[in-house]
Parts: C-alpha cells; sequence; structure tokens
C-alpha cells in the first residue's frame, strides 16, 4: 500500500533549501532569557521555519500555507503563541517531541511535510531555543484550515509503518575523522537545513533516497539541482569561495542569479548568516559523495532552435542582451548559468512564463505567459540553453511548458494582503468570468512606459479570442481582478502608493478597452469597486429579475437615465 508521504512533501522546504547556520556554541543560561530568544531566532533560521508556517501575504509563522501534494492538501499549522490556534499551551516536551521526533501535541503522527527527519539532528537545547523565540512573539489568532487528504492518506495512523521504514531518530554526531569545518557544514546540511529533502530524489513512498543524496530532484515544477561533489553535475567544479559566494549573494557569474524559491531562501535568510557557517556548507558541499547526472534526450529541431533566436531577439535581447551577457548587477546573464543549462529545464520555462520578482539584487522580470504560446516559450528556452557556448540539452517540450503553466498560473489571489485591498477574486462572484491569471498580470506588471499599451493591449486581445463576446466590463474587470493581489503583496510600496498605481492601471485598462471595443451601439463601459454585500445583492435581485448581474445593471442605468431624461424635459 502507498502510505501518506509525497514526493512533494518534504521538498516544499526547498525554501529553506540550504537556510543554514551553526547556533551558538552553547546552551544559553537558563537566567537569560533575551539570550535564549536571540539564539532561538539563529536557529529558526537555521530551519526555516517561517518559510512553510507563513502564507504569502500573510502574518509570519500564523500558518495557513496550503502545500499541496499527490495525496492531497495540507495547511501548515500556527505556531505563534496564542494560546487556542498556536502554541501558547505547549509544554517544552510537546515542543521538542514535535520538531525532533514527528509527534503532535495531541500524540499524532506529524506528516513528513515537515522534515522531522532531518531536524531529528538537533539538540534539545536548539530547539527549545527556537520555542523561545516563537513565545516572545506577538500572539495571533489563526484557525488551522482543515487538510485536504485523499483516502487513505488522511488516517495518521498509515504513517506507523512510514516511520519504521524511513525514520531514524537521533542527534547529529560529529565524524571524529573530519575537519571542524566539514563536521559543522555535515550538520548543518543534513539536518536544521534538511537540504537532502528538497536536492535529493524521493522514492516511491515519499522518503529519500540515502544512496542518491544531494543528487537532485523536482520541487513541484521547479528544479532542485543537484548539489553534490560531482564537477559537471553538481558543485564540485567550483572552488570553496565560489559556493560561499552564490550562497552568501545569490549570484555568480558561472552560476547566475538565484531565482525561484531559491531566491527566496538567499534573501530571506543566507544572506544574514555568519561568514563561518557559509564556509562550512561550501566545504561540506565539496566534499560530498559525487552523484552523477541522468542522461537526457533532446527533443528541439534546427528549426526550433531558429525559431527561439528570432524569439529571443524580439522578447529578451533588449534585457539580456544579443549574447545573452545581461547587465551586471542589474539583468542576470544567461550565458554561462548554470541554472540555465541545469538538468531539467523546468526553472527557464517558470521564469518565462511568470517572471521573476526582485530580490534585492536584480530588476523584476515580467512574465509572458499572455504573450508566447507553449511551443514560442520552449523554443526560447532551447535556445537559450545551447547558446553562446551553453551546454544545455535541448530538451524543452511544448507539453512541459503546458504542464507548468497550467501548474504555475497562480499569484497571491486570496492572501491577507490581496483581502486587504478588497481584492476581487478570479473566478469568484464577485468576477465570475475573470480570465487573466496573476501570471497575465505580471506581464504587465514590470513592462516599461513605451511597452504598456502593446501588453495591455495583447492580453485584452487573447480574452477576447478566449470568450468571443466577453463585455467590455468583463475585460477590464479580469485584469483588474488579476492584477490587483500582484500590487497589494509588494511591501515596497506603501498603501496609499498602492492605491494609486491600482488606480492608474484602472484608468489605463479602461481606455485600452474602450479603444479596441468592436463598434456596437452606444456601449459605455464602467468600472467601479463594489462591496462584497452589495455585489450579494444585486445577484440576488438579478436571479428575481432572470438576468445577469451585468444585465441587471444596465436595465437599472437605463431606467435611471430615461427618469432623468424625462425630468429635464
Amino acid at each position: 500500500m502507498r502510505l501518506v508521504v509525497s514526493k512533494h512533501l518534504a521538498k516544499m522546504m526547498l525554501l529553506g533549501g540550504l537556510l543554514l547556520a551553526w547556533s551558538a556554541a552553547a546552551e544559553p543560561p537558563a537566567d537569560s532569557p533575551k539570550s535564549a530568544i536571540t539564539h532561538g531566532e539563529y536557529v529558526m533560521h537555521e530551519a526555516d521555519c517561517m518559510a512553510c508556517h507563513t502564507q504569502p501575504g500573510g502574518t509570519p509563522f500564523a500558518g495557513g500555507r496550503a502545500i499541496v501534494t499527490p495525496f492531497g492538501t495540507l495547511a501548515s499549522p500556527n505556531i505563534t503563541p496564542d494560546p487556542d490556534t498556536g502554541i501558547g499551551k505547549w509544554s517544552d516536551d510537546d515542543f521538542y517531541r514535535a520538531v525532533h521526533d514527528g509527534i503532535g501535541h495531541g500524540g499524532e503522527y506529524l506528516y513528513p511535510v515537515m522534515p522531522y527527519t532531518s531536524y531529528t539532528k538537533m539538540p534539545r537545547a536548539d530547539v527549545l531555543a527556537i520555542k523561545a523565540y516563537l513565545l516572545s512573539l506577538k500572539p495571533v489568532y489563526a484557525p488551522r484550515p482543515p487538510n485536504e487528504m485523499a483516502f487513505p492518506f488522511d488516517i495518521r495512523e498509515t504513517l506507523l509503518v512510514w516511520r519504521e521504514l524511513f525514520f531514524h531518530p537521533g542527534t547529529f554526531k560529529p565524524d571524529p575523522m573530519r575537519s571542524a569545518d566539514w563536521n559543522r557544514g555535515a550538520y548543518l546540511v543534513e539536518g536544521p537545513g534538511h537540504c537532502g529533502e528538497c536536492h535529493s530524489p524521493h522514492n516511491g513512498l515519499g522518503a529519500v533516497e540515502a544512496k542518491d543524496s544531494l543528487a537532485g530532484s523536482m520541487v513541484g515544477h521547479w528544479l532542485a539541482p543537484n548539489i553534490s561533489s560531482n564537477p559537471l553535475a553538481g558543485v564540485g567544479g567550483k572552488s570553496v569561495a565560489e559556493i560561499e559566494t552564490f550562497l552568501k549573494t545569490g549570484r555568480d557569474k558561472s552560476e547566475g542569479e538565484a531565482f525561484g524559491p531559491m531566491g527566496l531562501v538567499v534573501h530571506d535568510s543566507l544572506r544574514d548568516l555568519h561568514a563561518s557557517d557559509i564556509h562550512a556548507i561550501a566545504v561540506y558541499l565539496k566534499e560530498s559523495p559525487d552523484q552523477p547526472a541522468p542522461k537526457e534526450n533532446a527533443v528541439a529541431t534546427a528549426a526550433d532552435l531558429q525559431q527561439g533566436a528570432h524569439l529571443y531577439l524580439d522578447y529578451c535581447a533588449r534585457c539580456h542582451q544579443d549574447h545573452g551577457s545581461g547587465i551586471a548587477g542589474t539583468v542576470p546573464n544567461l550565458a554561462g548559468n548554470a541554472a540555465v543549462v541545469a538538468l531539467r529545464p523546468n526553472d527557464v520555462v517558470i521564469a518565462i512564463l511568470n517572471g521573476l520578482s526582485p530580490t534585492g539584487g536584480p530588476i523584476a522580470m515580467p512574465g509572458f505567459a499572455g504573450a508566447l504560446d507553449d511551443q514560442q516559450v520552449a523554443d526560447i528556452s532551447n535556445y537559450i540553453r545551447t547558446s553562446w557556448g551553453n551546454t544545455g540539452v535541448p530538451d524543452t517540450a511544448a507539453k512541459l511548458v503546458t504542464s507548468l503553466r497550467r501548474g504555475n498560473s497562480v499569484g497571491a489571489a486570496g492572501t491577507e494582503a490581496a483581502r486587504a485591498f478588497d481584492c476581487p477574486a478570479v473566478g469568484g462572484t464577485e468576477v465570475r468570468d475573470a480570465l487573466a491569471t496573476p501570471a497575465e498580470a505580471n506581464f504587465i506588471a514590470s513592462a516599461p512606459d513605451f511597452q504598456l499599451n502593446d501588453r495591455v493591449d495583447q492580453l485584452i486581445h487573447n480574452l477576447r479570442m478566449q470568450r468571443p463576446g466577453i463585455s467590455g466590463g468583463d475585460l477590464v474587470d479580469s485584469l483588474n481582478a488579476a492584477y490587483c493581489p500582484y500590487v497589494a503583496d509588494n511591501a515596497a510600496l506603501s498603501n496609499s502608493q498602492k492605491r494609486a498605481q491600482l488606480a492608474r492601471f484602472n484608468e489605463h485598462v479602461l481606455q485600452r478597452v474602450a479603444a479596441s471595443a468592436p463598434p456596437v451601439a452606444a456601449t459605455v463601459v464602467v468600472n467601479a469597486p463594489v462591496p462584497q454585500n452589495v455585489m450579494q445583492q444585486i445577484e440576488l435581485a438579478a436571479k428575481a429579475h432572470h438576468e445577469t448581474s451585468q444585465q441587471w445593471i444596465a436595465d437599472v442605468l437605463a431606467k435611471h437615465a430615461k427618469s432623468a431624461s424625462a425630468g429635464q424635459n
């Protein structure tokens, strides 16, 4: 029987990736709570608790992050000090048992989406230091959404057999035959950093394949690359200093720019770690077992690559330059970029489709999901993987792009930030026919001024092709519904700046929709924010008249216009 451990459960922790650091040398004194809290905050960064216990745009550590697996969806719990929905009533033993042994507060087996199989290597002092830090935070009342696991995976008792097979509890034991740096790095990589949970293949039951540790794997649709000592597929061909630079800054001429989940790891955590810990990680990776890369088959033809070259010049060369050199400190190089020539092209495809958010270094990259079809994305990917001396395999197939587009065209809709701005829910009752995805909104978001009209017009055209006869109001609502969460989740903007940006975007879309509207009799496009309770009343009234919401509003406006006209006469 397949037990409840997904190939993606532990892998969701890529946002922890190599987020590591050795805790203070000794356990903080019992009479020094401030010291314990400071120590705990650092150890928390080692284990990267925030990544999974914070939903996008949500309150840190309040949980609610949806983790999708082939066996169902789990929601991360609240770990703030709230006594009812968090860990406010947990004893030290409760917390240690959960982190170190995978046993919950109520004695239930925890799903290994939390990598306690790695955390078990952490000493009790470090685990309880994390608890001290979490208890110093502001309590947040945030009930955990229910898990939606398929039968029989919703029965936690099935984990008993899995634990017997794959869970080996016990704290880290240093190897006396190795250097202090190697032992420190081994602890960080294998323990709190849980790097192997993402960067190692998993068996059919979701457990890490120990014999292939650090050989690389897939994290959802992202590639967690080989980070073993293999000189070609892994990091063996890099110097310790080069590995340190990439981990600390997220960029290197040969490694390129850390993006996707790993970009967040560097931005949120790795860049703040002690230099000695970064060094220890690099030393350990350089001396880890050599894991070769599997062979891949090429799929692109010469014609495909030629088409990719033309598309690259049209869509990419303005920023990345004709020869893929990029712009130092602003636009990553594609030539000689390890991420571009990685074992699988997934990361390149996702970047083209959805764009990349800025992480403290380069500028944001717009997504092109709304401008390029699946074959065009594949052609560009294959071209850059094989050009300018790049040695990647041109193995990006259109069907791969199709699957990645479907799996990644989701944005921040539904986050706390989006709800705070009353962003309409795409596909919900407020914008029932909304078609533009957040990925397509991202296509617009970072457009230079001289390209904005073209990009908005392209999306409007796409929407009209997908839904012939769609009204101008639905077009405006659809694009605003997709764009609003993108702005709401931009932490760099103040609330007033966000509202101003949303207003400018709304006005611009109105103008473009009106300008491109087919000739019809006296059609007026109006877009205005409507509270949800008012929208519900409108829908009820429309239903009573056997009309759509738009038809009912149009009739009411026409009736009032007629009355106003009669009054003037």
